[in-house]
């Protein structure tokens, strides 16, 4: 028996997906230092949605990343405190904030969206794209059977 069958006997469902997300981190984070990039995968993940949506909220960029908010907080303070990001109130609720892109952050993410599309293609290495899109909605089966707000 090979180690790839071993680890399929051995290890629960939520082991290998902590052990998948673990690995492409780490993958992410190596092809990043190896462009010479200091971002990690979660930085990278809020990036995209403020790039793409019109001037988000933390709400928006939780709801996108599939993140609470205080964690999406603190990912913005931290692109805030590099200068990728600024806060700015909303022009008509003053108490909400919304996250821009300042140009070093357009820049960011602008070479490093080929670090991600390389990293995807590394993990998805020898699996046909029906697979992927079998698992991307298995997932997001398990992810509906874990909404907890209806509880």
């Amino acid at each position: 028996m090979d180690s790839n069958e071993l680890l399929k006997i051995n290890m629960s469902m939520g082991m290998l997906l902590m052990s998948a997300h673990r690995g492409m981190y780490r993958k992410f984070l190596k092809n990043a230092q190896e462009s010479g990039f200091d971002i990690s995968l979660d930085q990278w993940m809020v990036l995209g949605p403020i790039s793409h949506k019109v001037n988000p909220t933390h709400k928006d960029l939780a709801e996108f990343c599939l993140k609470d908010k205080t964690s999406i907080s603190r990912i913005v303070n931290t692109l805030e405190k590099r200068e990728f990001v600024v806060r700015v109130p909303d022009q008509l609720d003053q108490r909400i904030k919304r996250v821009i892109l300042t140009p070093q952050g357009k820049e960011l993410f602008k070479h490093t969206a080929p670090i991600m599309e390389k990293t995807r293609k590394e993990v998805k290495k020898d699996i046909p794209d029906n697979e992927i899109e079998s698992f991307k909605n298995v997932l997001i089966k398990i992810n509906k059977n874990l909404n907890f707000e209806n509880d």
